[in-house]
Order: structure tokens, then C-alpha cells, then sequence
């Protein structure tokens, strides 16, 4: 069946369909070792509320694994990028900020409403 009869090769369904085929979808089950994670660094987890790539369920469940972590939420944000983004959010930016130049987590979880008009 041809999708774009005006093309001969009928490459443009050819490129989209290949663009769509992520490459894990592919890869043999088991195919690397797992990654041991040893939880000697700390580590922060920041994470939009809103998040279509990576939930927030599952980042909740990274954070319950990763003993010691700390969970930065960004209530109401929405998208995948949750720090120094253009129209950002200046809470979860200064917290980022404070863990890589000092090397220190947050004390506690972190919490920071999400502004309107956030992505």
C-alpha cells in the first residue's frame, strides 16, 4: 500500500516510521549487566510533578531505593526538564544550585510550587 503515491520510494513514511523505533524497544532482554548503585554519593532527585517521560510515581520509587537520597518536587510543574529552564522555577533552581556547588543535599525533601504557565 502506498501512503504517498506521489513518491516513488515512499520514503517519507519510511523515515517517520524509523524515527518512531526507539532503540531499547530492540535490544535483547538482559543484553548489559545491571548497574550497581552503592548510594556512597548523595543524590538529589528533582522531578516535575507533571512529568510525561519519567513520573512521578517512579521517581518516588528511585528515591524510596536510593537510601539517603533527597526528592526535589516541583508541585504543578509540568514536562520533563525541572531546573534552569527559561521560564523555570526559581526554588528547584536555587536548591540544584546549592547541591552542585557545595556537595551538600538539602536536609530534608524539597517541595516548590510550580508557577503558572511553567513547563
Amino acid at each position: 500500500m502506498q501512503l504517498f503515491p506521489h513518491r516513488a520510494d515512499n520514503s517519507t513514511f519510511f523515515h517517520v516510521r524509523k524515527a518512531a523505533v526507539r532503540p531499547c524497544a530492540v535490544w535483547a532482554r538482559g543484553s548489559e549487566p545491571q548497574t550497581r548503585i552503592d548510594n556512597k554519593g548523595g543524590v538529589l532527585i528533582a522531578q516535575n510533578e507533571w512529568d510525561s517521560q519519567t513520573p512521578l510515581f517512579a521517581a518516588r520509587a528511585m528515591h524510596r531505593a536510593l537510601r539517603g537520597s533527597r526528592m526535589l518536587t516541583v508541585v504543578g510543574g509540568e514536562g520533563h526538564g525541572v531546573l534552569y529552564a527559561p521560564d523555570g522555577n526559581r526554588c528547584a533552581d536555587r536548591a540544584a544550585t546549592v547541591c552542585l556547588t557545595t556537595g551538600r543535599l538539602p536536609a530534608e525533601d524539597v517541595t516548590c510550587r510550580g508557577s503558572a504557565g511553567q513547563k
